[in-house]
């Protein structure tokens, strides 16, 4: 052997050890058990330990049995149906009531008797039935054959009797069956007899123990033990097993990044009315962006905050100054429009009013927070593009936050995630004024686009909520691009829906904390 001896037989499991000093002196598994002391599930699976490292070769034989059924089972104890009638009718005739039988034991006799002209019928009120002749003197000469089939017989080995036997009753359900019976054998290889005759000789009775406990070592009386030793070296197959998802462990990647920043995490519906949605961020009761081929909307009306809608209607028709009129009437009935929600912003409205509420009592309201959402497009799907994706949102509300704090906040936030080089551009969005976007290039794909969309929050998207007086910045971002990133796909559609690959989802490294931006930014 290759391996120092005590080495092998220390590295072998307790069952392995049990059954190992019987190897040469028995093949059977029944046997083995009972002279080891275990249950046969415990030796099949010592044997099946030993086969794996070459120290046992296992044989498997498969035969066929005949053996009894149902019927079978009932007819060996009782005697065949044909005979419990014919010695229920003796030399009388007898209607079929005055038997004293069981309907199941005459319905199964009486193919038999009448076939083999056993018995004479009449039929009057109720079926009569005499023995003939024949039936007499079977009845006088009859063994019952299932005796033959009690213990059960193998096919191949079958004689003559034996195999009539079988032919007379498989026609009759419910006898005999036939059954498969695997068995098998074992014995040592010439690595096993060598290692079964050392530990005969030196290590027999040996008793390991497989675990350190907190008293072995308070007390140090795991100096005297001897314990079982355990190779790190051998080869294991990777289970089949389910892991986290690569989207959810990026996003375990994004809320970690906000956590580090002081951030609280919000929560809000997957389902959103159109109010919530649309109206608190300014978007026009008309805007193209409401229409259909943009959101996913859903049967029925949702319930809004009636006082809020109000205030909020008041600033879409009139504005902050009351200036200007509307261009047409805020209906409520857009409002209540129930949708799959299309960003993580409206989750912030709603904080915003929990937060108008406390500032009203003239509680401490500032403070940083963030969302990982995920959220529905009806819109054409490509490498940056799809149905339903994540998106993050974050906001930090205070005194006099301006464009220069947003944009640390946004360049601090990318480079922890391994973003450089970010370029800003103003942009425009409904609810934030000024408005701008975080670019970044990514040398893969060869294009720049815009990662992060963010502003400072209009006074009329604020002060329905009474925070006109407070400052608030905030950026949004599709999470699920930044996902692709850190899972080193160029492609979103590479690491979620019906395109992704199964076998790299079940393979994949595990996920970079920050994103591979090799080629350098343009």
């Amino acid at each position: 052997m290759n391996k120092d001896m005590k080495t092998i037989i220390y590295s072998l499991h307790p069952l392995e050890r049990a059954v190992l000093s019987f190897l040469k002196e028995h093949n059977s598994l029944e046997t083995l058990a009972e002279e080891s002391q275990i249950s046969y599930a415990e030796c099949r699976t010592a044997l099946q330990l030993l086969e794996q490292k070459n120290y046992v070769e296992i044989s498997t034989v498969e035969k066929n049995f005949i053996v009894l059924d149902t019927y079978g089972e009932k007819f060996v104890q009782e005697g065949l149906p044909e005979i419990q009638v014919l010695e229920a009718l003796g030399d009388e005739e007898k209607p079929i009531s005055a038997l004293g039988l069981d309907k199941g034991v005459i319905g199964s006799a009486m193919g038999e008797l009448k076939k083999n002209n056993y018995i004479e019928t009449r039929k009057e009120d109720e079926l009569y039935l005499r023995a003939t002749p024949e039936g007499k003197e079977f009845l006088s000469s009859h063994t019952n054959p299932l005796l033959e089939l009690k213990n059960g017989v193998e096919e191949s080995e079958m004689n003559e009797n034996q195999q009539e036997i079988v032919k007379q009753f498989e026609q009759r359900k419910g006898f005999i069956k036939r059954q498969n019976v695997k068995s098998s054998s074992f014995s040592p290889t010439s690595l096993g007899e060598e290692l079964v005759d050392y530990f005969n000789k030196h290590y027999k009775g040996l008793d390991l123990h497989e675990n350190l406990t907190t008293d072995m070592l308070k007390s140090g009386e795991w100096k005297n033990k001897d314990f079982r030793y355990y190779d790190v070296n051998v080869p294991t197959s990777i289970p089949q097993i389910g892991r986290k998802h690569p989207m959810l462990e990026a996003n375990d990647i994004l809320s970690q990044a906000f956590l580090e920043m002081g951030f609280k995490e919000m929560k809000g519906p997957l389902v959103e009315s159109a109010f919530w949605n649309m109206d608190v961020m300014w978007i026009p009761q008309d805007h193209p962006a409401r229409d259909e081929q943009d959101t996913f909307y859903l049967e029925g009306q949702a319930s809004i905050p009636e006082t809020l809608a109000s205030q909020v209607c008041n600033m879409h028709e009139k504005g902050i100054k009351h200036t200007h009129t509307s261009k047409g009437d805020f209906s409520t009935d857009i409002s209540k429009k129930r949708l799959l929600r299309t960003h993580a912003t409206a989750t912030t409205f709603r904080l915003l009013k929990e937060l108008g509420l406390k500032h009203e009592k003239g509680e401490y309201v500032n403070g940083k927070y963030f969302y990982l959402a995920n959220v529905f497009r009806n819109e054409a799907i490509d490498a940056t593009h799809l149905a339903e994706f994540y998106q993050g949102e974050g906001f930090i509300i205070g005194d006099s936050l301006s464009l220069a704090d947003l944009m640390g906040f946004v360049k601090q936030y990318l480079e922890k995630l391994g973003y450089e080089g970010v370029r800003f551009k103003p942009t425009f969005n409904p609810y934030t004024e000024p408005s701008m976007e975080a670019h970044v290039y990514d040398p893969e794909i060869g294009k720049s686009y815009a990662l992060i969309n963010s502003g400072i929050f209009r006074p009329e998207t604020l002060k329905p909520f009474g925070l006109e007086n407070k400052t608030i910045i905030a950026w949004g971002f599709g999470a699920s691009r930044i996902a692709a990133k850190l899972a080193g796909k160029t492609s979103m559609r590479e690491i979620t829906g019906i395109t992704c690959d199964f076998e790299w989802l079940r393979t994949r490294p595990m996920m970079r904390k920050k994103v591979s931006m090799s080629g350098g930014d343009k």
